[in-house]
């Protein structure tokens, strides 16, 4: 069955949502005016699905795809057309998601699409690859401890319970994608039994845009993701708290790499996707961001302890989620670390108080209407 979604009134694109028969799930974009044809897939598996043997296995599979399939058994294939025709090619391993995406020079898209798609229906997973590929993972762990935010965010997943998944390491490196014979752990067999599993048409959903009518991408991506294997496995689940009352009323100090004075403050929530249509973590965005007198970023420059303040949404799961309260401090603001604290719950205990306004409410979503209405298209 056929879907055709919502747009804005200022989007002359084409849409349509399709399901194949092997429950793919694709949204299909015509945009007759564009000179760059792009594609992403997305599976619905992360690194919270590694094995708690082999952390960064879910990352490993991520950069072994890309090395041959059975149609093109070339490595350097995919890139090799990618680059020759004017795209590039990436892909990222999330927590529950792992996205391999493309752009290619609009008139030679669909050489692309059935190079990509062969990724999903049989890559080869060389051994000769292996080791290379390991040593990619391991270069890019080292180069993450450099990054400031992805230290930040192995902080919180080490603060997490233990027995949760979201506490897993999910780059991986050397140390922790190899081979033990005393164990019987096989990093190719983990690696093929990983794919087996969870590589399924059914958690999968792809979006392709292009120059080529809706009726024509839809041909295009039938004849090429349909030999997809669907093994109904449904989404994973992964049920329980990462942080219980155990792990909450913590506080961290931490050196950067990069010269930065901030105060974060991270509260658990529960799954707010299921609440994508009211939205209560925006209107709670909105009120703590407010730069407005009587504000909490207003207060804190009056005392010269911060230069700007954010707050909403965070890191989540599809079973929690996380508001965060992030302040770029002063050097004075830095000596009042506890009074910024508590003007931040100060604020909230008012807000609680107070309870949600109607008026409030309805004035954002006036502006996400008014935005959505007039939303430019992105190129």
């Amino acid at each position: 069955m056929a879907v055709t979604p919502t747009k804005s009134a200022s989007d002359d694109r084409g849409y349509k949502i399709i399901t194949l028969p092997n429950k793919l799930t694709v949204i299909l974009v015509s945009d007759p005016t564009t000179d760059k044809s792009a594609a992403s897939l997305d599976v619905r598996v992360g690194h919270l699905s590694d094995p708690n043997n082999l952390p960064g296995l879910a990352h490993f599979l991520e950069h072994m795809l890309f090395m041959g399939t059975s149609k093109y058994p070339d490595e350097n294939e995919y890139n090799t057309y990618l680059s020759s025709h004017g795209g590039g090619s990436n892909a990222y391993t999330d927590t529950e998601d792992t996205n391999y995406y493309f752009d290619v020079n609009a008139p030679h898209f669909s050489g692309a699409i059935d190079r990509f798609a062969q990724f999903f229906i049989k890559p080869l997973f060389t051994e000769s690859a292996t080791e290379r590929e390991l040593k990619a993972v391991d270069s890019e762990n080292s180069k993450n401890k450099q990054n400031d935010f992805w230290r930040s965010f192995q902080l919180m997943k080490g603060l997490a319970r233990p027995d949760h998944p979201f506490s897993k390491f999910g780059t991986g490196n050397s140390s922790t994608i190899k081979d033990d014979p005393s164990t019987g752990v096989s990093v190719r067999e983990a690696l093929l039994a990983f794919h087996a599993k969870f590589y399924s048409a059914d958690v999968m959903k792809l979006s392709v845009i292009g120059k080529e009518s809706l009726e024509e991408l839809e041909k295009m991506v039938v004849e090429s993701f349909s030999d997809i294997p669907n093994k109904n496995i449904g989404n994973p689940v992964f049920s329980g708290e990462p942080y219980t009352a155990k792990e909450l009323r913590k506080a961290m100090e931490v050196v950067p790499i990069k010269e930065n004075r901030s105060l974060d403050i991270a509260f658990p929530l529960c799954a707010i996707r299921d609440f994508y249509k009211s939205k209560p973590a925006s209107y709670i965005s909105h009120l703590i961001g407010h730069e407005s007198a009587g504000s909490i970023i207003s207060y804190l420059k009056k005392k010269n302890w911060a230069n700007d303040l954010w707050g909403g949404p965070a890191r989540s799961c599809s079973d929690w989620s996380s508001f965060q309260i992030g302040i770029d401090l002063t050097e004075e603001g830095m000596d009042h670390i506890d009074e910024i604290v508590d003007v931040c719950f100060g604020y909230i205990n008012m807000l609680k108080k107070e309870g949600p306004k109607e008026w409030i409410f309805k004035e954002n979503l006036e502006v996400s209407s008014n935005t959505f209405r007039f939303l430019s298209k992105v190129r």
